[in-house]
This record gives C-alpha cells, structure tokens and sequence, in this order.
C-alpha cells in the first residue's frame, strides 16, 4: 500500500494498488498527451530568448564602438599647427617644438634622423653633447629640443617620437643660416661733389635683425657722426636686414672706403669717388689710357733692347 504523503491542506487517504496502477497509467498518457505542446513551447522560448539575446546585443555591440571611438581620441596625436621647417642663424639657439594632445603615460623622445641618436626622452638627455636639451616652454604640451650655439653641421631632420605601439613621430628640419652682407651698387660708386647719397647694406640669411651695425668711413667708426650723415637699420624680407647710411652735401673730404659691418656677417665694404661734374665714363677712360700708354713705353724699352743685343750678337 502506497501512502499519499502528508499535506497541511489534502486529508490523509491510502490507495489500493489497482488505483496505484491507474495512477501510474494516466500519468504515462498524461505525459505523451503533453509532449508535442512541450516541444513547441520550447522552441517557441528559444525564439523568443533568441530575439531577446539580440535585442540585448545590439546596443552593446555600439556602446563598444563608441567605447573604441573615445579610446581613440585619447590617443597621443601631434598638433599639426607646429612649424615642420625651423631656420635658425649660425651660431645662435635652435628651438625645435614638438606638441604632443593627450600624451598619458607615454614618453617623447628626440632622434638625429642623419645617425639615429637619441637625444632626449623625456626631459633627460642621452648624448654628451651639453648643447642639446629638452626645455619646456609655456605649454605644458610642448617638448621643446633647445639647440644652443647652431653650427653647419647641425642642418638636417629631427624625429620627435612618442612610445605608442605602433610609435608615432613628427619631424623638423633645421637649416643653418649664414649671414652675408654686400652693399648695392660696389665695389665703386661715384658721386658729384655737393650732393646726396644713401648707400644700402644687405644682410642677408639673417632671420634676426643683427645685434649692431657699424659703418665705418675708411678706419673712423661713422655711426655717433651725425653731421651729414644718419644711418637706419630695419628688417626687410624673411631672413633679410637692410642698413641705410644717408650722406648730404658730400665734399671732398667724404671720398674713400666705407665698410659695413654687421655682428652677424662679414663685413662689406665699397670705394666712394667725389667729382667735380666730370663724367664717370671719361674718368675712366683717362685711368685706363694712361696705364696702357704706360704698359706700351716698357714693352718697347725692353724690345728695343732685345734687338740691340741681337743685333751685336750678330754683327761679331
């Protein structure tokens, strides 16, 4: 006798085993009656926890990609506002910048691309040459290689690198400039007496305006010497300066060599000539006749000479 099992609401009640029996059976018939239903319910849950998986996926899968979207823009990249070319004058400091968004934990570092060798990373500097470094200048971004006292063979590309996997790099190149001064319209100039004239200095591959200008009338400094004279000095074109000595009421007395001497180059110098109204042309043509008559008196001296020896020779 089987017993039914105790239930606070179900009295208590023992089955004999026929009706055990009918209980197993309906049971049984129960069961293959409900199994077709069962399995269509079930697929009908996968459908629809299918469904609901990919509803669920798909504002996922795009919060990814605007994950990687801000990943990415917090990537180290260079500011392309900064100047790729820098020209800097023999002799003086080179800055080369190099501004760096978004940086984190990553290091910049400085390469001579010419021979490869590092020369910065960070703020610490790798090479022995004491006239490199990395400054930072104002922006907090910016990784300046400071380059004192510039020479020739400094000319050349510079790598700035940051460590990102892959690294990324920004390159400047740096010229060397060498200043040069010549004055317009040398190396001799003619003026009549009485009148005016301003004689021009060009500086030229002078990114800056040089430190001083003097002029000099044959060996006496003329700069201080205001009597007839003013001189200027402004910035012209890129890389160019131009100094100015203005001369009025030119006599005699302002004739010979004048020099310009810029700090930054060497000097220039041109002959100045005081007329009288004479003209230039026939000056000239004076100096040049008297010095072949001269040329042609010895050439015949010494051929005359010649044929008198070798008329004696003969002769004997």
């Amino acid at each position: 006798m089987l017993e039914a099992l105790d239930h606070p609401f179900l009295p208590y009640k023992k089955f004999s085993p026929s009706e055990t029996e009918q209980c197993f059976f309906r049971a049984i018939i129960t069961l293959f009656l409900l199994f077709p239903g069962t399995k269509g319910s079930h697929e009908n849950v996968l459908s629809t926890d299918a469904s609901m998986i990919e509803k669920t996926l798909l504002p996922e899968e795009e919060n990814v990609g605007e994950y990687w979207d801000v990943e990415q823009y917090m990537l180290p990249v260079f500011d392309n506002s900064t100047a790729r070319s820098v020209s800097v004058q023999l002799g003086q400091t080179a800055f080369l910048h190099c501004i760096v968004h978004n940086l984190g934990d990553k290091t910049v570092s400085w390469i001579r691309r010419k021979d490869f060798h590092v020369l910065t990373v960070g703020t610490d500097t790798y090479i022995s040459d004491e006239r490199f470094q990395t400054v930072r200048i104002n922006n907090d971004n910016d990784w300046v290689l400071q380059m004192k006292f510039a020479q020739l063979s400094d000319r050349g590309i510079y790598e700035c690198q940051v460590s990102t996997d892959p690294k990324i790099s920004f390159f400047v190149n740096l010229t060397v400039l060498v200043a040069e001064a010549y004055i317009q319209g040398g190396p001799k100039i003619i003026v009549e007496k009485d009148s005016s004239i301003e004689l021009t200095c060009v500086i030229r591959n002078s990114p800056d305006p040089p430190v001083f200008v003097f002029w000099y009338h044959n060996n006496r400094m003329i700069n201080y010497d205001s009597a007839r004279g003013r001189i200027s000095v402004k910035k012209a074109e890129d890389n160019t300066v131009i100094s100015k000595l203005h001369i009025i009421d030119i006599g005699k007395s302002e004739s010979g060599n004048y020099t310009c001497g810029p700090s930054n180059a060497s000097p220039a110098s041109v002959s100045l000539v005081i007329t009288n109204g004479e003209k230039p042309a026939a000056m000239q043509h004076d100096v040049s006749g008297s010095s072949l008559n001269g040329v042609q008196a010895r050439s015949l001296f010494w051929n005359l000479l010649l044929f008198f020896f070798v008329t004696s020779y003969v002769a004997r």
